[in-house]
């Protein structure tokens, strides 16, 4: 596949002509990651249609792609140059643009609901991860949270306005999540516990997240407001197993999560009092990566024959396997 790497200016020149038209611009396509990890590629694939195909190849390990909300391009990590740098591509691949020249290693990038900008963490030299943020315009990196000691797993939220992430203690330690105006100089603490992975639910109002406060791994859900949190959080699983990577539902109602209660990784969802729990899979066998679509399916990664594969969980709870070729398939986004 001949690959075009392009200037800011001119990637966003592309997109627009992309948008509307060509690969991706109908809803219901997959992205993922294809291959073993070391010299993974990115591809697509259509549920409806079993339409698939490879997006980026390159000798080296392209991974983690993540769609903007009006899907004009994605994001994805590669080690093409020496380390894991940021590197940004419209729709169906044909040009590609390198975001980040820090030759430390990026990960975790999050998109702005507009599709205009990128935060994403990187680690200095000694370790420490900080969160960054640049515009697609210019390419210009800037620290999130400056005079902070570190920061994980940033998160957009819905109206653009704020930055969620973990906060780290100087020693380390995760000392709560925070909220950070990237615009501006507003900063608000939403907890000061071992709290970590920030999720937004769709109307920007709640955060589910995991946290470690009561002994083990569990989600919670806050509310929160201009001025930060309101009220307390209220736990919504409870269970001696681990209880984490929590993703909302389209329309707010339930928490999709993974945990290893029966024993391996298996897909649950709570609704977002603690109620109602539902176990999506038990099959002996871990699953990971799952991710909600706009219309409310799941798409997931199992392990059925030890070989991570796609799979679909659709409205009325039925399965699917996707076509995804025999390579490994991993790390789904829609």
């Amino acid at each position: 596949m001949r690959i075009r790497l392009l200037t800011a200016t001119a990637l966003l020149l592309a997109a627009s002509v992309l948008a509307g038209c060509g690969l991706l611009s109908e809803p219901g396509w997959v992205i993922y990651a294809t291959g073993d990890p070391g010299s993974r590629d990115i591809a697509v694939v259509n549920p409806a249609t079993g339409e698939q195909r490879i997006v980026i190849a390159n000798a080296a390990d392209d991974y983690a792609p993540i769609l903007s909300a009006n899907q004009q391009w994605f994001a994805f990590l590669s080690t093409r140059d020496g380390n894991v740098e940021l590197y940004l591509a419209t729709a169906d691949g044909s040009t590609v643009m390198r975001a980040t020249n820090t030759g430390v290693d990026e990960s975790s990038p999050t998109w702005s609901p507009d599709g205009k900008r990128v935060a994403y963490v990187s680690r200095l030299q000694t370790g420490e991860p900080r969160v960054h943020w640049l515009r697609l315009s210019d390419l210009l990196p800037q620290r999130l949270a400056p005079g902070s000691f570190g920061e994980l797993d940033p998160a957009w939220s819905p109206t653009g306005e704020w930055v969620a992430f973990a906060g780290l203690a100087e020693d380390g330690t995760l000392r709560g999540l925070l909220l950070r105006n990237p615009n501006g100089v507003n900063q608000l603490q939403v907890s000061e516990s071992s709290d970590r992975q920030p999720v937004w639910s769709p109307d920007g109002r709640r955060l589910a997240f995991v946290s470690t406060r009561d002994g083990n791994e569990e989600i919670y859900v806050v509310s929160v407001g201009a001025a930060g949190p309101e009220g307390q959080a209220v736990r919504v699983t409870d269970n001696p197993g681990r209880d984490f990577d929590p993703q909302w539902s389209p329309d707010g109602k339930r928490i999709l999560f993974l945990s290893d209660r029966n024993g391996n990784l298996d897909l649950f969802t709570v609704n977002t009092k603690g109620e109602e729990v539902t176990a999506l899979t038990r099959n002996g066998v871990d699953e990971l990566s799952a991710r909600y679509g706009n219309d409310g399916r799941i798409v997931f990664v199992s392990l059925p024959d030890g070989r991570p594969a796609l799979f679909l969980v659709n409205k009325d709870g039925s399965q699917q396997q996707l076509p995804a070729g025999s390579p490994a398939a991993s790390q789904p986004d829609w």
